[in-house]
């Protein structure tokens, strides 16, 4: 049995169980496929503005939106924040 402990995605913010065998390496969340390193404070992941959050959403879409074309599956369409595709 190994120690685990649990920390916040940066991007979607779901609780993730990680192996403490992973502390200091770079991780993907289970849920929505985002990056980051695995640490125990949380607060030492919090996107600096709202701009670096933004960019990491934008790239898990875009991860998704790729394995979505890969499956065969329609995914749809992203509404940018001024309201036009």
């Amino acid at each position: 049995m190994s120690i685990r402990f649990n920390q916040s995605c940066p991007t979607c913010g779901r609780r993730i169980d990680i192996r403490a065998s992973l502390l200091g390496c770079t991780v993907a969340c289970q849920h929505c496929g985002a990056e980051f390193t695995a640490c125990i404070s949380d607060t030492a992941q919090t996107p600096e503005c709202s701009d670096e959050l933004l960019d990491r959403v934008e790239a898990a879409l875009r991860r998704a939106e790729s394995a979505a074309q890969k499956s065969g599956l329609t995914a749809p369409s992203i509404v940018s924040q001024s309201g036009q595709n």
